[in-house]
């Protein structure tokens, strides 16, 4: 088990699974107690469910781990490569198929670290069950938000397109998160912002008008499911990030 409050040794671990996965990440490390408040009210008795018995040894200070794996550039470049008057979906599946294979990497990499930590792993979001609800509220009390261990945790802040980005590798990454009772150090948060930046707004939409739709998100989903990719995602406002 990594050494009580040892930051180090969580890090090691993670750059031993970044090593044998071939893949670029980041880690950093919040409160269990702040990232509760920030959770919707929904997640929040999400996050009570998967913790069970450990839940109050967390809330008196315990760690959520967040992590973070990138996508190789290629795969960015594969989103929406025009075909005609159309998209080339063979090649944008190159990019789903990617999404597939992060969420694989990242729950493996918690479930390591919760081993190491004597933690919960809460792994990667998938999109799969968006087809399956009738609106994007009902998805809300389905999982735990990585994006707000992700900013309380340092990984980056949340972009205009309500992705995390982070200052080296933008929103092109995918999320897990680990809940440990370890008072592991905590990582700074991050404020960078985007500045004068709109690229995503201008690559979408829904995004550009989000403050005029009554759930931009509900919007989102239905146009992922238009396009019919092997998985729920899309990844224009990636691309344009």
């Amino acid at each position: 088990m990594a050494a009580k409050g040892n930051l180090r040794a969580v890090l090691n671990v993670f750059q031993e699974e970044s090593s044998r996965h071939g893949l670029r990440g980041v880690l950093g490390v919040s409160a269990f107690d702040s990232v509760h408040s920030k959770l919707l009210e929904v997640q929040q008795s999400r996050l009570r469910e998967m913790c069970g018995s450990n839940f109050d040894e967390l809330m008196e200070g315990g760690s959520v781990i967040g992590i973070a794996y990138s996508y190789p550039d290629f795969a960015i470049d594969t989103i929406a490569v025009k075909r005609g008057r159309g998209f080339d979906m063979d090649i944008w599946n190159i990019y789903a198929r990617w999404y597939a294979g992060l969420n694989e990497a990242l729950n493996a990499t918690a479930e390591r670290l919760a081993r190491e930590t004597g933690g919960i792993p809460i792994p990667a979001t998938t999109g799969g069950g968006g087809r399956e609800i009738s609106h994007v509220e009902e998805y809300y009390g389905m999982a735990v938000s990585h994006r707000v261990v992700a900013e309380q945790a340092g990984i980056g802040w949340r972009g205009r397109n309500e992705l995390i980005v982070n200052p080296r590798y933008g929103c092109a990454i995918r999320l897990a998160s680990v809940a440990t009772p370890l008072p592991i150090e905590r990582t700074a948060e991050t404020y960078e912002g985007c500045g004068d930046c709109r690229s995503c707004l201008d690559a979408c939409a829904f995004l550009r008008e989000k403050d005029a739709l009554e759930n931009y998100r509900e919007q989102c989903r239905r146009y992922i499911i238009s396009l019919g990719l092997d998985d729920m995602v899309c990844g224009k406002c990636i691309k344009a990030c």
